[in-house]
């Protein structure tokens, strides 16, 4: 079965319809300048009120060390996501497992990145120069066959086209936030559902 990461949430009650269609992970974006941006109040409850039911990731990108570790403090993230140019070392800083995101460009070399983070827990491959979550697809064809590592495949998905885009590259992972969203970033509780139901119609 494809993992999947449903990503951006603001509200107890689109993370609770997120629980109940039982996605794997959950992400909660703590980029200032992000429209999904999440004060560390609404984290903090969030996750407090649905630690035991799925697992959550804290997306970072180009912030401050004591900023991360300040937000660790209030909110009992289980993974972290890096958007940005975090090296090796500072991912590694923070003992915790983490998610490298990737920008998929026409000279993406997949295998030389990715030995560059050998403690990763998964790579996110996302369309080029977009910082994640700008709804658009990147070419699939560039996905990374027969690899070891868990690969999870972001970009522009939706409903409409996750089941295309998991025959194409047979990811470990899918990870949404505009696809399942109304144009003003807030979540879409129908559109949630679809998508959950396509994975799993596809991956089973």
């Amino acid at each position: 079965m494809t993992m999947t990461k449903l990503c951006g949430f603001r509200t107890q009650e689109t993370v609770r319809h997120a629980v109940e269609l039982q996605c794997d992970f959950i992400g909660l974006n703590f980029v200032p300048t992000s429209p999904r941006f999440v004060t560390l109040e609404n984290a903090a409850a969030i996750v407090r009120q649905n630690r035991n039911e799925t697992a959550f990731v804290g997306v970072f990108m180009d912030q401050a060390e004591e900023d991360i570790r300040s937000t660790l403090q209030r909110v009992k993230l289980d993974y972290l996501q890096f958007h940005g140019n975090e090296t090796a070392s500072f991912c590694d800083g923070f003992d915790k497992p983490y998610i490298r995101a990737l920008n998929v460009s026409e000279s993406f070399d997949f295998p030389t990145i990715a030995e560059q983070y050998p403690n990763a827990y998964a790579f996110l491959l996302d369309a080029a120069g977009k910082g994640g979550g700008s709804g658009e697809t990147f070419n699939w064809h560039r996905f990374p066959k027969a690899t070891s590592k868990r690969v999870i495949l972001a970009g522009g998905l939706r409903p409409d086209n996750v089941g295309e885009a998991i025959r194409t590259t047979n990811p470990w992972g899918v990870d949404v936030a505009s696809g399942i969203e109304n144009t003003n970033h807030t979540k879409n509780l129908a559109l949630m559902t679809q998508f959950m139901q396509e994975v799993r119609r596809v991956s089973a």
